[in-house]
This record gives structure tokens, sequence and C-alpha cells, in this order.
């Protein structure tokens, strides 16, 4: 299917706090970017890298700061994009769980190096951007890709990679009304790039930032 990507936009998130910024931008990220943002070299792994600044790249899948001005981005194109913040204590950070990083757990692990870093479950407020839906989630092998702890979202060669993420959000104790999640999925949705349709080398954005 040919791409009829529409015009790049920001669509933002809503529930953050006045202190922070956070949206989609659904143009190539790759190409151009309308502001200045830290970005990781993504790997579908589970490394956390703190920013102090914006600089190149820098290896990982989940980053976060408490400098006011960096604004964080994660790519992505069918995997699933999250920003976090904690306004109160002056963190924010992004996530990028692909099918593999997810599975093996860089959401809970990104939670746990927050709450160490000072955040709080209670006052975590996060958004989560387009990803790929489960009917499109299909897998060659799923038994054999996916852990054993998740063969329960496993159904007729679908993954229901967002049940995972929820599960994973509600066992660390965040409840769904700290979390804004736009559930379109790529890979039906023209408006956002994806692999799974069209095999795409484009990168849309999800961006966080502390702006006080």
């Amino acid at each position: 299917m040919k791409n009829v990507q529409v015009m790049a936009q920001i669509y933002p998130f809503s529930s953050f706090p006045k202190s922070v910024l956070a949206g989609v931008y659904n143009g190539d990220v790759l190409t151009s970017l309308p502001f200045p943002v830290q970005m990781l070299k993504q790997v579908h792994g589970t490394e956390i890298v703190e920013v102090k600044s914006v600089g190149p790249e820098v290896e990982g899948d989940a980053l976060f700061t408490r400098v006011p001005g960096v604004r964080l981005l994660i790519k992505s194109a069918d995997c699933i994009p999250l920003v976090l913040a904690d306004a109160e204590a002056g963190l924010v950070a992004g996530v990028h769980a692909g099918w593999r990083g997810l599975v093996a757990e860089i959401v809970p692990k990104t939670l746990e190096r927050l709450a160490v870093e000072g955040a709080e479950m209670a006052r975590l407020q996060i958004g989560i951007g387009p990803s790929l839906g489960v009917e499109c989630a299909r897998f060659t092998e799923p038994f054999k890709e996916i852990p054993e702890k998740y063969h329960w979202a496993i159904r007729d060669g679908q993954v229901d990679l967002w049940a995972i993420l929820e599960r994973q959000l509600r066992d660390f104790g965040v409840d769904r009304n700290q979390v804004e999640w736009m559930k379109e999925c790529t890979a039906c949705h023209s408006k956002w790039f994806s692999w799974r349709r069209n095999a795409d080398v484009m990168r849309f954005g999800s961006f966080i930032e502390l702006v006080v």
C-alpha cells in the first residue's frame, strides 16, 4: 500500500500539567524536526540513559532528564512510544517499547529507575502514542518469539502487545487515570508511519519536555 501520509502536525497530550510539554509529531523525525530534541539510537533492548543536555544520539531504549528545556524524543513506526512525567519530582522520560523490549520489560525497568530517582508512581503521568494494534500484530512463531510469561496474550498468531503493556503498568501500581493513550493502530491509520504496512524507513516522534 502506498503511504498517503497527511501533512505533518503535532498531536498534544492534554493530561500533563502546565510544566510539562508532551505530544506526538507525525512528520518524519529522521529528516526534519520543528524543534531540537535528544534522540536515542534505539536497539530494542533495556538500556536507560540519563540526559543532561541535547546532543548526538546515545544508544538505548529509554531516557530521562531533570533539566528544563531538554526535549526528549522517541522514534517509532509500529513500536510503542511512551512519555512519562512526575512534575513534582522534576523528572520526565521517554521509552521505546518494541515487542522485544516490551517483553524484556523495558517499561517496568524504567519505572523502577524513575522511582530510584525520586518519582512517585501515584504522581506519574504517562502518554502513550500510536502503535501496532492486536489485529495487525501477527507473529510467525509467537510461542517461540514471546516469553512464556506472556503467552496469555497470544491468540490465533496475534499478540496483544497493548494488553501486555496495560498489565505491566497495572502491576507496577499505575492507575488507568494516570495514562493518556492514543490507541490508534499504526498499520491501519495512514497518518502514522508503519513498518508493517509499508516497510517504512521513516519514523514519527513522541516527545516530552520540562518547561519550568
